[in-house]
This record gives C-alpha cells, structure tokens and sequence, in this order.
C-alpha cells in the first residue's frame, strides 16, 4: 500500500508548511514528488519518528536533515511487521535501527535518543483502522429513532 502526503499529513496532524520543510531538509522526502501515493509503510513509520522528534524533543529537522535521511532509508523497504521491533538509535553523528531486544543490552557511547517503533505503529494503526470503519459505515443524515411495533392488519376470511 501506497499514501500520499495528505493522508500522511492527516495521520500525523502536520501542517503543509511543515511538511514543506522537511522536503526541503531531508533529501529522501524531496524524491517524492506530486500528489500521487508514493509513500511506502516505512517512510510512513520514519516520518512518524521524525514527528515525535520534534514535538517531544524540539528536535529541528534542518539541523539534523542528514541523520532523518539516513533513518527514511533504513525504513524505506521495510514493513510495519518488522519494523514493530526496531528502535530508532540517534546519535549525534549517526542513526541506526536495531533490534528491541538488542538497543537494552547494548551500552551507548554517545549521548542517544531512542524512540521505540511499537507504539508509533500502534497509533498507525489504529489511526488508519478508525477511518475505515467511518468510511464504511458514512455519516447517518437522521439521528437514529426507536419505532413502536404496530398490529397486524387482521386478514379477512372469505
């Protein structure tokens, strides 16, 4: 499955001029071109990283626009299934994406943020699982209203 920037947008509550910045920063992004679904999971899920980053963080995307590429690319062919175990690692001077199990035995040499996957996708989903089912089931123009039995009409005998 494919998504386009304004189902991203939508699914990350971002502005157009944000995203417009982190094209500009992060030469991954600035492949994708034009209104068409050109998003894979993955990017999904790294710019869903790139999110938290920044609002959690106060992360800049200019000023570390060369560490988000690296991570669009880690991401970029992976599925939400493998990357459900995979924490983001970003170092100062390096970003990678490792095992869960692996980033808690290991000890870090430089000051790290670590922004686990599971609950990013967790969200995705869940995200993505509430506008299917509105899109199924649409908007109800009348309020819903009880109806009271009425008889039977009695058949007549001949």
């Amino acid at each position: 499955m494919r998504y386009t920037q304004s189902q991203i947008r939508e699914l990350l509550s971002i502005s157009v001029d944000a995203f417009r910045t982190w094209r500009d920063a992060i030469p991954a992004l600035a492949l994708h071109k034009g209104h068409a679904p050109s998003f894979t999971p993955g990017d999904v899920v790294a710019m869903a990283i790139v999110a938290e980053l920044v609002r959690d963080f106060g992360v800049r995307v200019g000023t570390v626009g060369d560490r988000f590429d690296q991570l669009f690319k880690e991401c970029g062919g992976k599925s939400w299934l493998s990357l459900e175990n995979c924490v983001a690692l970003i170092e100062s001077d390096n970003f990678r994406l490792v095992d869960a199990s692996l980033a808690h035995r290991r000890s870090p040499d430089a000051s790290t943020l670590c922004v686990p996957c599971a609950p990013i996708i967790a969200r995705l989903r869940a995200a993505l699982t509430a506008t299917e089912m509105d899109q199924v089931q649409g908007h109800l123009q009348f309020p819903p209203t009880s109806v009271g039995m009425q008889p039977e009409p009695r058949s007549k005998r001949a």
